[in-house]
């Protein structure tokens, strides 16, 4: 078992120096007014291998802009909620749609099941409904 003199003789972010550098005496500055306190530099940091630093920057990170959602699925479908904040409603209207068969397509499980909306169909439908203003 090695004692702890030989565990800090070998790794050498646990080595103690024995000779600290020479404490380096403030100048004043010419600018700031003189307290009278003593300003003490801090301790340099100890000397790291090169092997430990982190030279390279994850791809993950680099990325400013999440990826569209089209790269996670052609298609998806959306809850009636998503549908409404997609197209900017609310979701009661796009209840009152369903009933009076307006709005757009969807996709029900069953009589009384969930409702859900497709990607595309949610895209056709704004691009279909989008005013142009002749000038």
């Amino acid at each position: 078992m090695p004692t702890m003199t030989q565990f800090r003789d070998q790794n050498p972010l646990l080595r103690v120096h024995s000779n600290p550098p020479a404490a380096v005496q403030p100048q004043p500055s010419p600018l700031v007014p003189s307290t009278g306190s003593a300003i003490v530099p801090k301790a340099p940091l100890p000397n790291v291998p090169s092997a430990l630093r982190c030279t390279q920057v994850p791809a993950i990170y680099l990325t400013v802009e999440p990826p569209p959602i089209s790269t996670f699925d052609d298609n998806p479908v959306f809850d009636a909620r998503g549908a409404a904040a997609y197209l900017g409603l609310s979701t009661g209207c796009l209840k009152k749609w369903r009933q009076r068969d307006q709005g757009p397509d969807y996709i029900q499980f069953g009589p009384a099941g969930p409702v859900r909306y497709e990607w595309d169909t949610l895209r056709a439908f704004r691009e279909a409904h989008r005013v142009q203003v002749v000038v």
